[in-house]
């Protein structure tokens, strides 16, 4: 046997141990304690991704994560990258002009699949979303599914799925409310919403600004490590509910400006700058249907438009008369814009012992712009799918899964998936899936063509979609006292993906003098492997949650094989205690990221590296207190506490980058306060 696996074993043995040991004294300390009282503290959170109707998260065949407004408005978060930073075996990265980007399991945010209410965010720049475009203000609640949900969800759904769910179903006649936060470093947000119930119409309207001054360490300089950035967002829906059915119609709009400045050239005769201005514009419109034939047949619709912009412009700036003008070379202005048709329907049948799901999905693409060959490109994908969910002796639950695709561009796999929930005791529980996924290449990735005076990168139409088997093992212990509850859930996966698409050097066109060119391929293969443990503990007055994970990533570069797998270990521990007198709030959001090594290829010297970032750990604290029966909340505390900047790295050269002795990790020390103000007009 490997020795990274029994690395794995012996370290998965040792916490499993030390945990239950003292679960144990805890269950033992709650019991003798509360036996007196009746209330009993609940973990059941609802959950709806990937289930055919609503569930609760301990009954759900998936192993699932659900972060709630409570949590996040303790955080004093506001996009979503603030709300993943914390959480366990997930790893927030920065660019300076793309944003910040996700890994999960170790696998790349282009393998994530970001949905809004089950519809995917479209607009990827150098395969990631930017979780900063991802405003949470009017979330509900934020559920992670880790592992491949491409029988559910189709392309990009690998690694993994996050679903963002957005509040609905408002109960009062009129609801109008505001949020404003600020930080110490030049950080202000600002929004305001009203939502309205008047005879089964359910009406919201939200909107705001985000504006962020610019981060650097010289302050003198006006050149800024993470950029400035100002955004406008705005939401609107309408939704009407019938007797056995429900419509919505949902609008949204995003727009992003962001500032890339030089450090400027100043001599006795001019002043002048080479800045660049980044523009995002993007907007949606989904139309929901749900119609419920019966108490255990349900049908669900959707219909999606999504748009979206990114324009890239430089200019030359006169730093004496601020006058700006666009830079002449064409190479340096472009605009790519995307658009996505969407229809998705599922036909559900939900009984105690057999149900099922069927359902298909059209998605319709197009892109243009400059670096588009032809300037124009189209794609469409067809797909049919369907899951059966067994109950055995009811105890044993097993879902599985098949997805069908046909594809204009390239093959799609067809895509099978297992999961399945044994329930040992009450208490006990298993859950254990196989999935395997798959990543259709991008219409950059195919379609590329971008020329400069230092770079030729071109797309491939003939690209496979990227592919992978996944594995999971999970075991959950949750015990119940009166106003109490404890939970455990030791884990273990293993995820492979195949045809890994990257840029590959064309030696024969490249050399010193001439410019830079490369080519995507399928030429990569990824693993990742680990262990890991999660706790939970609630109490009527506080909760403390603790997790542990041990991860290992191998990539094979450039058809160069090497078995070696780079291990990194993360920590978790949150801790939440109201004091009841004063009602007031207090959190601790600590997170350890460790080392992390893997190979690269660095495009200057064309060798394969050993690049790494060193560890660093978040420490966040804040203390919330409410008003006015809690009309009013207000939220202030301190981010990065251990006034963590930029950590040492050996990041190599990329096609679009240039290599870095640093990392960006976070922006230092951080005052915050956040004010959360709703006013509620009751029924009669």
């Amino acid at each position: 046997m490997n020795k990274y696996v029994l690395h794995i074993i012996k370290t998965a043995r040792t916490l499993i141990i030390g945990v239950f040991a003292v679960l144990l004294h805890i269950g033992v300390f709650a019991q003798t304690r509360d036996t007196v009282t009746n209330k009993t503290q609940e973990l059941n959170d609802v959950v709806v991704t990937g289930q055919y109707g609503e569930n609760s998260l301990s009954k759900s065949v998936y192993k699932m994560r659900v972060i709630d407004t409570k949590r996040i408005q303790a955080q004093g978060a506001f996009n979503l990258r603030d709300v993943l930073t914390n959480e366990l075996n997930m790893r927030v990265s920065q660019d300076p002009v793309l944003g910040s980007s996700l890994s999960v399991q170790g696998a790349g945010g282009q393998n994530i699949k970001f949905l809004i209410d089950g519809v995917p965010i479209v607009g990827r720049e150098n395969g990631n979303i930017d979780l900063s475009h991802i405003n949470i203000n009017t979330v509900e609640r934020v559920e992670i599914v880790e592992g491949p949900m491409s029988v559910i969800y189709g392309t990009d759904a690998l690694g993994g799925v996050i679903n963002i769910i957005s509040k609905k179903n408002f109960r009062s006649p009129l609801q109008v409310g505001l949020n404003s936060s600020v930080e110490s470093i030049g950080n202000y947000n600002n929004d305001i919403f009203l939502n309205s119930n008047y005879k089964n119409w359910n009406i919201s309207v939200s909107g705001g600004r985000n504006f962020f001054e610019g981060f650097n360490n010289n302050s003198s300089s006006r050149f800024m490590l993470w950029k400035p950035r100002e955004q406008y967002f705005a939401n609107a829906t309408i939704g009407k509910s019938f007797k056995r059915a429900t419509l919505r119609l949902t609008n949204s709009y995003f727009n992003e400006k962001i500032t890339d400045r030089d450090s400027g050239t100043i001599t006795p005769y001019f002043a002048y700058g080479s800045d660049h201005y980044y523009y995002t514009q993007r907007m949606s419109s989904t139309l929901f249907y749900d119609f419920k034939i019966s108490n255990i047949r349900q049908i669900s619709m959707v219909l999606s438009y999504s748009d979206y912009r990114r324009i890239n412009n430089a200019v030359r700036k006169d730093l004496v008369t601020l006058q700006e003008q666009l830079v002449p070379d064409a190479s340096q202005q472009d605009t790519t814009h995307f658009t996505e048709w969407l229809t998705r329907g599922t036909y559900a049948k939900r009984v105690k012992k057999i149900s099922y799901q069927m359902g298909y999905e059209v998605t319709l693409d197009n892109i243009s712009g400059n670096q588009i060959s032809d300037k124009a490109r189209q794609n469409g994908d067809y797909s049919i799918f369907g899951s059966t969910e067994m109950r055995l002796m009811d105890r044993i639950l097993i879902r599985p899964g098949l997805r069908y695709t046909y594809n204009t561009q390239f093959a799609a796999p067809l895509i099978p998936s297992l999961n399945l929930k044994y329930d040992f005791t009450e208490n006990i529980s298993m859950r254990a899936s196989y999935g395997k996924g798959f990543r259709a290449p991008s219409m950059k990735e195919l379609y590329l063509n971008f020329v400069n005076p230092t770079h030729f990168v071109q797309g491939n139409p003939n690209l496979n979609s990227e592919n992978g088997d996944n594995i999971q093992l999970s075991f959950l212990y949750e015990n119940r006292f009166p106003e109490r509850v404890f939970r455990i859930e030791p884990s273990f996966f293993y995820n492979k993906i195949n045809d890994m698409i990257d840029l590959k050097i064309n030696t024969s066109t490249s050399n010193i003098s001439g410019p830079l060119s490369a080519t995507y391929f399928n030429v990569n293969k990824f693993q990742s492997t680990g262990t890991g443990v999660n706790m939970e503990y609630r109490a009527p007055h506080y909760s403390l949650v603790f997790g542990y994970s041990y991860t290992g990533t191998n990539r094979e570069l450039q058809n160069i094989s090497d078995k070696t797998f780079f291990f990194s270990n993360e920590v978790r521990t949150n801790f939440n205690y109201v004091f009841k007198k004063p009602d007031v709030n207090f959190s601790v959001f600590y997170k350890y990221n460790g080392k992390m090594q893997n190979y690269q290829f660095d495009v200057v010297s064309q060798q394969i590296t050993l690049g790494y970032i060193d560890p660093f750990s978040l420490l966040d604290v804040s203390v919330g207190k409410g008003f006015f029966k809690h009309a009013l909340n207000i939220t202030a505390g301190v981010k990065n506490i251990l006034n963590v900047t930029n950590v040492a790295a050996s990041l190599s050269a990329g096609i679009h980058s240039s290599g870095s002795n640093t990392a960006q990790a976070a922006m230092g020390r951080i005052l915050f306060i956040g004010v959360h103000y709703t006013f509620e007009k009751s029924k009669r």
